[in-house]
């Protein structure tokens, strides 16, 4: 999904590796989202311009409505890094403005650390099996960039986290939402898998 992001080529071309040229399709027209058999909702940015962004309407309907349409009728989504914080429902970068809310919680500015952002290869620990690693395992290393990281209230969603200064969610799934707070389609071979594993859901 297109809604001005940005870094939408690494994660085509990570996607046609599996698909196939002609079954990826990069959009921003809500009619099209909703006829996605999956949607991968990617993004480097800004909480606050990337609800704005969602916000606007094409053809009567925006793609909030078309994303959250979609969530309900239980299409595998996955969300990247900022893709992921706006499943949320607010962050400490959006101000007042609200997100998808299909997560309970909030997105928070990493506290107490000696660096923001985050940046670089570190390591994932699962707390529960996830069809995302299927073939992948435990304790594999993925590649981060961020300031921020989500805090849901609901500790279930959680299926993996990281540590930078002290643990955070990494890893987000409740049934056909999933979210990484990494960016697999940087992360070599092991994230290409992740990918290949989302491709293959049902």
């Amino acid at each position: 999904m297109d809604y001005n992001a940005g870094n939408l080529r690494s994660i085509v071309k990570a996607l046609e590796i599996y698909a196939g040229r002609e079954h990826v399709k990069i959009s921003r027209d809500p009619e099209e989202i909703l006829s996605g058999d999956k949607i991968v909702f990617p993004g480097v940015g800004n909480f606050k311009s990337a609800v704005v962004n969602l916000s606007r309407r094409y053809g009567g309907i925006s793609l909030r409505e078309a994303l959250l349409e979609s969530i309900e009728n239980k299409v595998p989504f996955l969300g990247i890094c900022l893709g992921m914080h706006l499943l949320m429902e607010s962050s400490e970068e959006g101000g007042d403005l609200e997100g998808l809310g299909v997560v309970e919680g909030r997105v928070i500015r990493f506290r107490g650390v000696d660096k923001v952002p985050h940046m670089g290869w570190n390591k994932v620990e699962l707390l529960r099996d996830t069809p995302l690693f299927e073939g992948i395992g435990n304790s594999q290393y993925f590649y981060f960039v961020h300031s921020y990281h989500v805090k849901p209230l609901d500790d279930s969603v959680v299926v993996g986290v990281s540590e930078y200064g002290y643990r955070f969610p990494c890893v987000i799934q409740r049934d056909n939402i999933y979210g990484t707070q990494f960016h697999p389609e940087k992360s070599s071979k092991i994230g290409l898998k992740l990918i290949e594993n989302f491709l293959e859901l049902i």
